[in-house]
């Protein structure tokens, strides 16, 4: 009986660990693709750079930049990342390097990850208890 009690918390505590780390993806996913606009960091002049902002598990990001910017496929990369996979972000425009050492916006976002990370705790374990 004590096994089943204990396999049952381990498995609840590896679902939590895993709605953490991907609640935190997905934060700051979202914090890096935040216009200053709208209180973030990253310069929209004609949403080229932020529409070319792609994400992948474990090798580089590919994308072009065409369309309009959603959610939805950074969302489903990181829905399919398993613990101990590797999210990588990233941005197609080549000009990308040039206007994140001016304005910061990957810099200053990675420099808060035990905030976004303590944030998501908080969120799942609103959610979850």
């Amino acid at each position: 009986m004590a096994n089943v009690t204990i396999n049952q918390w381990v498995a609840q505590s590896q679902a939590r660990l895993e709605a953490v780390w991907k609640t935190a993806a997905q934060d700051i996913a979202r914090e890096v693709q935040t216009p200053s606009a709208k209180g973030g960091k990253m310069r929209v002049d004609t949403s080229y750079l932020r529409n070319s902002f792609a994400a992948s598990v474990n090798s580089t990001p590919t994308g072009n930049g065409n369309s309009s910017y959603s959610e939805g496929p950074v969302s489903i990369v990181i829905g399919r990342a398993k613990i101990g996979d590797t999210v990588v972000f990233g941005w197609a425009a080549q000009y990308s390097i040039y206007v994140e050492a001016r304005y910061g916006f990957l810099r200053s976002a990675t420099q808060n990850w035990q905030q976004i990370v303590d944030k998501a705790a908080q969120k799942v374990k609103t959610r979850v208890g």
